[in-house]
């Protein structure tokens, strides 16, 4: 019996032993078997290789916010500066590119690699699927250079040209780990990315460590400091980051080129040219944004610093390239962008009776002088003031005046002695008929013509016959309403005295604050020059312009300009013609004849 039990026993020993050792082999095949891909950390930061099937699928190339308009290349040009396109560079149908497996500790390439192609002129491809023993991939496409070209004006035959220029050759790649991106965006960033991946992992980091840390290195180099996601998820113009694939593009050179005209005049045009006008409105939206950036991009290469909460209001200068000029910049809301550090006014609102328009109004009490003015130009306009003769589009009129200046002042022919003064010197009135000549005025039965009037070449001069204009220059009304008045010079320069005052600077170098609203309240605006034509190009006529032409009574002025100077070296100015300079190259305006803009000033 004890025989039997002990037989017994070593049967079922080796039986339990055998379902130990059966069970054990099935648990491991169950786990060889097992989906869960999740990653396990390896001693030196990187992943141990997981063999997998993995889909990809993404678009190659940079895109950049649609900042300007295709022209057709093939078409007639309208006049003026014609914008190039700054298209996204997508790379075309039919291109071939490459996937590279790659080590998971290392990000070093393994020798094993997969080729597909574009699959439509917008750079996208798919790879259905990849089997691979690393979830880590490199996708690569080498981008050739091409030529493309350039409209701009050619004075001298008074059309637009083609120039050619190169984008040059480049590498567009990026790393990523298959687990976590399925989309993939392979751009600029996600190229200038590769290097510090790699230079991170080496350094023991994860890659999910490697990659923030990447990011975060190459938005700071940019002056950028927020996250505005994930590099390889720039699919559109849309994206925030389309805005930084265009920036990595510049140059430090290249950057500042634009701070010497063309960024400070969109910087400071009025939002009211663009309002309601489609593309050319997001185009100025665009500009505006693009150009903050490059500002931060700046400020950060000029060492200005960060800009945080408690450096509110903080100002420096950015240098601009091959002038001896600075571009003025403040610290707003977490962002360096052009402006000046406030001075204390007031705001107020005056109501036009007349038409019942409202405007914004600035009061200043410094200098021992108080000046309370318009915050806007008078656009009041009725029979005996009509305003924009001549000019269809309200951009231009703005540009070049709303208002002659005998209509500003409110005041007719007979109150003012115009002659006409020889280069010789010698004085030659001209009588009413032939002032209406040399005026262009229809409505002239002299039958005079402008040879007789001008009798050689020679300049306008100007003065008061009426007294009481001439006793009265500091409170004469003209068209403002009732209780504000024309400006003089003075006041102007009473104005930029005391604001020269507050920033330590001469009156002349105070113009620019006068276009910083939230600095000064006083709001001047540039001119732009953009306009659209009836195919939808953005055209820049002229290029711009800070030209404002302002009424003012003082006789042999008529008119005080500032204008801006930054790519001739002078700054900003403030303009008063000298008495007798009002041939302007030849042409016949007389200055009651000129065009200006009102800004009226408080009794």
């Amino acid at each position: 019996m004890k025989n039997l039990n002990r037989n017994t026993l070593v049967r079922d020993f080796i039986g339990a032993a055998f379902c130990l050792v059966m069970a054990f082999a099935l648990l491991m095949i169950y786990s060889g078997c097992s989906e869960d891909n999740s990653p396990i950390d390896g001693a030196h930061g990187g992943a141990a290789e997981e063999q997998g099937v993995y889909a990809l699928a993404g678009r190659v190339g940079d895109v950049y916010p649609k900042l300007l308009v295709k022209d057709d290349v093939g078409g007639s040009l309208p006049y003026g500066e014609s914008l190039p396109y700054e298209e996204s560079m997508l790379v075309p149908k039919g291109t071939s590119i490459t996937v590279y497996e790659l080590d998971s500790l290392t990000l070093d390439t393994n020798g094993r690699s997969f080729v597909g192609s574009i699959d439509d002129d917008e750079g996208h491809f798919v790879f259905d699927s990849l089997n691979l023993n690393s979830p880590y991939v490199l996708i690569e496409k080498f981008v050739p250079s091409r030529d493309t070209c350039l409209y701009v004006s050619d004075q001298m035959f008074w059309n637009n040209r083609c120039f050619n220029s190169t984008i040059e050759a480049k590498e567009l790649r990026a790393i990523v780990d298959l687990r976590k991106n399925k989309k993939i965006s392979v751009n600029s960033l996600t190229s200038a990315k590769v290097p510090l991946l790699r230079e991170y992992m080496a350094e023991g980091k994860t890659f999910a460590e490697a990659n923030q840390m990447a990011e975060r290195k190459i938005l700071e180099d940019l002056g950028i400091y927020e996250d505005l996601g994930s590099f390889e998820n720039v699919y559109d113009d849309d994206s925030e980051l389309s805005y930084v694939n265009k920036l990595i593009q510049y140059t430090v050179k290249s950057a500042r080129m634009g701070l010497q005209w063309w960024d400070v005049i969109v910087n400071y045009a009025s939002p009211t040219e663009f309002a309601g006008r489609g593309q050319l409105e997001k185009y100025y939206q665009n500009m505006k944004k693009m150009i903050d950036y490059k500002i931060g991009f700046l400020a950060k290469v000029d060492g200005l610093g960060r800009c945080t909460e408690a450096r509110e209001n903080d100002v420096g200068g950015i240098k601009v390239r091959s002038v001896v000029n600075v571009v003025n910049v403040v610290c707003r809301s977490g962002k360096w962008t052009m402006g000046f550090k406030p001075v204390e006014y007031t705001k107020g609102l005056l109501v036009d009776n007349r038409d019942g328009k409202s405007y914004k109004t600035v009061t200043y009490n410094w200098g021992g002088a108080v000046q309370t003015w318009m915050a806007e130009d008078l656009v009041y306009t009725d029979a005996a003031h009509p305003a924009c003769e001549g000019y269809s589009g309200e951009t231009v009129c703005m540009i070049v005046g709303r208002y002659i200046w005998m209509n500003a002042m409110d005041i007719e022919w007979n109150d003012m002695y115009v002659y006409w003064v020889r280069w010789q010197g010698v004085d030659t009135v001209s009588y009413q008929e032939c002032q209406k000549v040399l005026a262009s005025v229809s409505d002239s039965t002299s039958g005079l013509d402008d040879g007789t009037c001008m009798d050689g070449e020679g300049v306008w001069g100007y003065d008061y016959v009426n007294p009481v204009l001439r006793s009265n220059l500091d409170a004469h009304q003209g068209i403002c309403p009732d209780g504000w008045r024309i400006p003089t010079t003075n006041d102007w320069k009473t104005l930029l005295r005391n604001l020269g005052g507050q920033y330590g600077v001469d009156y002349v170098k105070a113009v620019p604050v006068l276009y910083d609203e939230a600095a000064t309240g006083f709001g001047l605006k540039s001119s732009s020059g953009l306009t659209m034509d009836d195919e939808g190009r953005i055209i820049k006529n002229g290029g711009g312009a800070f030209y404002n032409h302002f009424a003012v009574t003082d006789e042999h002025l008529s008119r005080v300009t500032f204008f801006q100077g930054y790519s001739t070296g002078d700054g900003f100015g403030f303009n008063t013609p000298k008495e007798y300079q009002y041939n302007d190259d030849g042409d016949v305006y007389m200055p009651p004849l000129d065009n200006v803009n009102v800004r009226c000033i408080k009794n």
